[in-house]
Parts: structure tokens; sequence; C-alpha cells
């Protein structure tokens, strides 16, 4: 299972519950690839989509400045390994895997996840980068201008050289046609 998180969430607590949620729902993981991004537009709640059939391919969408609700995340992994497995929305309406089937018939279905709050998923601790100096800035900001200075340089030595090739060209052609016109005049 490969796991690609773009989250500041520990990728190993991650993987030891999508790991449960599969063994529990009986899902091979073979070949699986999750990514864990965070929500954009600061909307609550998790989400996720996956693609219909294997290899696996499922993305999870998690708030950035939220409380992690271990329940609902072990919830939407099972509602997306559902997917993997090749059931659509219509085919799921029956199960657990439905929140609205679940509520219209009060069945609790976060009793059923409940095993997950006892998984860690803990943020990453925050990296400080320390503020780079303003002369450094200005330093690379400079260092940066010469070499497209540079660059430009040659290309405008370039240029110059292709113009003068086919400017030498073009006198040759005009010299050539001036006197085939003589020849012909004569």
């Amino acid at each position: 299972m490969n796991i690609i998180n773009k989250t500041d969430l520990k990728t190993d607590q991650l993987r030891q519950l999508i790991k449960e949620v599969a063994k529990r729902e009986l899902v091979d993981l073979k070949d699986a690839t999750f990514t864990i991004v965070h929500r954009r537009g600061g909307r609550n709640g998790i989400a996720g989509y996956a693609y219909y059939g294997l290899p696996a391919r499922v993305t999870l969408k998690i708030p950035k400045d939220f409380t992690i609700d271990k329940v609902e995340l072990a919830y939407v992994i099972a509602h997306e390994l559902c997917h993997t497995q090749g059931l659509r929305h219509k085919q799921m309406k029956n199960a657990i895997y439905s929140r609205r089937y679940a509520n219209k018939h009060n069945i609790d279905w976060k009793q059923h996840y409940l095993w997950a709050n006892d998984f860690p998923i803990e943020r990453e601790a925050v990296k400080v980068i320390a503020p780079i100096p303003k002369d450094i800035i200005i330093q690379q900001k400079r260092d940066k201008c010469k070499r497209v200075m540079l660059k430009w340089e040659n290309k405008v030595e370039r240029s110059q050289n292709n113009y003068l090739k086919w400017r030498r060209k073009f006198m040759y052609y005009q010299a050539k046609l001036e006197k085939a016109n003589l020849a012909l005049d004569n």
C-alpha cells in the first residue's frame, strides 16, 4: 500500500487506521494508493473519492484546522474502499456505508466504527523556519538578475550573428541576381 500524505497528519498512524478498516471490511490493499490532502475552502468534515475497480486509488480530504473525528474518518475510508470494490452509491444504499440509509432506519453507523477512537491520529510538529536576513534575500535576487542578464546577452549576441549571416547571404544572392539581369540585358 502506498500513502501520499500531503497533510500535517502522521503518515504511519494513518496507515495503521487504513489497514485496520481494510481488515475489518475484508478488502485487500495490495497495490492500493491513498492520497490524503487538506480540504480547500475551510470546509468541515471529512470527504473522499475513489476510482471504481482495482488497484484501489483513494483520495481522502481532511479539514486543515479541525480536530479529526476518527470514527468519521474510518467510515469515509470504508465507504471509499467499497467504491474500489466496484460498488456505486445505488448499491450501497441498503448498507452501513450509506449515512442516508443508516439515518433513515435509525442505524447508528458511528457505533460500527467506534473502535477507530482507539487509534492515535496526531499532527506532525510544526517546523519553525528561521527568517532569511534581508541582505541575503537581496543578494539572491541580484544573483538571479545577473544570471538572466547573461542569458539574454548570449541571446542578443547569437541574434546579431544570425542577422549578419543572413544579411551576407542576402547580399550574395542580390549580387548574383543583379549579375544575371545584366547578362540578360546584353
